[in-house]
């Protein structure tokens, strides 16, 4: 049977280009270090190692999270902590007022201090973060969750208010598993706020002057330590802080609780990211080794078919004449 030149040039051409078509794949597999490129190189691996990747994408999201609930937790804590300091110093400060031989100069100082306290726990509970949400209001957060408003008409504000919900908002930490990212002003202390309110009351108590205009010596400034009423009343502020104090110990100890479920996520999820890893390594990474024997070998196999054509196009009856 008689070969054309054409059919000899297609059929180079046909070999030349497969020949080509591995040596690009094979010099891929060496430039990425990969194995499996293409689902034709090994179906089965292929198909866990798009598994493994997706399983590995969805644990850095986890991890991502876990990374952002428990900063936000911890800023959370560290606040809570400090309105607890607050509470347990005014706690000592009104010990201090229920003694019945306190001046009134010191009760109107203890005063004092209990209403600037309760201020400043008033701006932790109103705490900001990066973003500007406040962190205790349940999912409205724009706005501060307390309000210190006044409802007297007096011009001067005289009754703590909340202003949020008692919603708490979730991130997801793992499959199938939320966890909630926040605490709110009621879990702590009721949306009613009693605890400030009693102590912004006793406050405003302590630091009344009680003076009787007439009495040009003012021999008797200030409230009556003795007052039995307000022996009642600072003795019932003591009763509503340690509730509001046990309540407040409960809500942090629950973000103590959920740091440690994301530590234990977090460790988990790093065995099996790391275990992962390897599977990977074990499925896709190349070996090097026969991969340069193929390389080698589709090389010389391009040359010899090169050669070949140059000799076969070069053919024809005049040179056998």
């Amino acid at each position: 049977m008689r070969i054309s030149t054409q059919q000899a040039y297609t059929s180079m051409t046909s070999r030349f280009t497969e020949l080509s078509g591995r040596l690009d794949h094979v010099v891929t597999q060496m430039a990425t270090g990969q194995r499996a490129i293409l689902p034709s190189d090994d179906p089965i691996a292929m198909t866990r190692l798009n598994q493994l990747n997706s399983q590995q994408s969805a644990i850095t999201q986890y991890q991502s999270n876990i990374k952002a609930v428990s900063a936000t937790l911890s800023q959370q804590e560290s606040l809570l902590d400090g309105v607890n300091n607050s509470l347990l110093a005014i706690r000592d400060d009104l010990i201090q007022a229920a003694n019945g031989t306190t001046t009134p100069e010191t009760l109107t100082n203890l005063g004092q201090e209990i209403a600037s306290l309760t201020r400043s726990m008033m701006a932790s509970l109103n705490y900001q973060d990066g973003q500007g949400h406040y962190l205790f209001g349940g999912t409205k957060n724009t706005t501060p969750p307390v309000s210190y408003d006044d409802t007297d008409g007096d011009g001067k504000p005289d009754e703590y208010a909340y202003q949020g919900n008692g919603e708490h908002r979730t991130a997801t930490v793992a499959s199938g598993i939320e966890i909630e990212t926040n605490v709110t002003v009621s879990d702590m202390f009721g949306a009613n706020l009693d605890v400030l309110n009693t102590l912004g009351d006793l406050a405003a108590e302590l630091q009344n002057p009680g003076v009787d205009p007439a009495d040009p010596q003012l021999q008797n400034p200030g409230v009556d330590p003795a007052d039995p009423q307000l022996q009642s009343d600072i003795t019932h502020a003591i009763d509503t802080l340690d509730a509001a104090s046990e309540s407040l110990s409960s809500v942090i100890a629950s973000l103590g609780e959920r740091q440690n479920t994301l530590t234990m996520l977090s460790d988990a999820q790093t065995s099996v990211a790391d275990s992962n890893s390897v599977l990977i390594g074990q499925l896709g990474d190349l070996d090097y080794g026969p991969a340069t024997v193929t390389f080698t070998g589709l090389q010389m196999a391009m040359e010899a078919t090169m050669k070949t054509y140059a000799k076969v196009s070069d053919l024809s009856l005049f040179n056998v004449i």
